[in-house]
């Protein structure tokens, strides 16, 4: 009997280590990726949407590319996410919140992409309860292996601290996977959290 106390901690310190791992198990070394090469029809489906230009619906698909690229969400013109050629947003409409840019490049995607890479710019908001200015930092700040419902996908993860001119703060985290060419999950200071289901190029 004096032998189960032990077995019995070990057990439960076990359980304990595993409720405290990290999401996404960290890459030694991953090589920079270059912009993704997006062409009409590619799509990402998630379970869901939230407040990401990158998932405004529960489906993204690319309408069409050029000096403008357009995504979509489910055909609606009603959701859609404009990008410039660099892949830097200069619109949203539709989904939980739209955006506009006000100084510099909106851009979430920084490339050539690798850890350490990082950006600031301004933007504002616009939501029922009205318009708010931000300035956003985007941060590489590791590479990392995530396990999602399309799979297990090597991705870089990116940090977005935000603060709007009232003094609030906030972050959010997106996990960019160069095999993809987009985001693979994307959870926000609201504790809303999508992952890719399927995608397909």
């Amino acid at each position: 009997m004096r032998r189960a106390a032990p077995i019995f901690l070990m057990v439960l310190l076990a359980a304990f280590a595993w409720g405290c791992a990290p999401k996404g198990a960290p890459v030694a070394s991953m090589p920079e990726a270059s912009a993704p090469k997006w062409k009409p029809g590619d799509y990402w489906e998630f379970t869901g949407n939230n407040r990401s230009a990158f998932a405004v619906s529960d489906r993204m698909e690319v309408v069409s590319v050029g000096d403008e690229i357009v995504l979509r969400g489910r055909g609606d013109i009603g959701r859609q996410t404009t990008l410039a050629g660099d892949l830097s947003v200069t619109g949203t409409k539709g989904g939980k919140i739209s955006y506009g840019v006000i100084s510099g490049k909106d851009a979430y995607l920084i490339f050539p992409m690798k850890v350490g890479a990082s950006q600031t710019f301004r933007h504002s908001a616009t939501t029922p309860k009205g318009t708010q200015n931000y300035t956003m930092t985007v941060t590489v700040e590791a590479a990392e292996e995530v396990a999602v419902p399309a799979g297990t996908f090597k991705a870089f993860r990116l940090r977005v601290a935000k603060k709007n001119d009232t003094g609030w703060t906030g972050d959010y985290m997106m996990w960019y996977a160069p095999e993809v060419g987009y985001f693979v999950r994307i959870s926000d200071t609201q504790g809303n959290q999508v992952s890719l289901v399927r995608y397909g190029r």
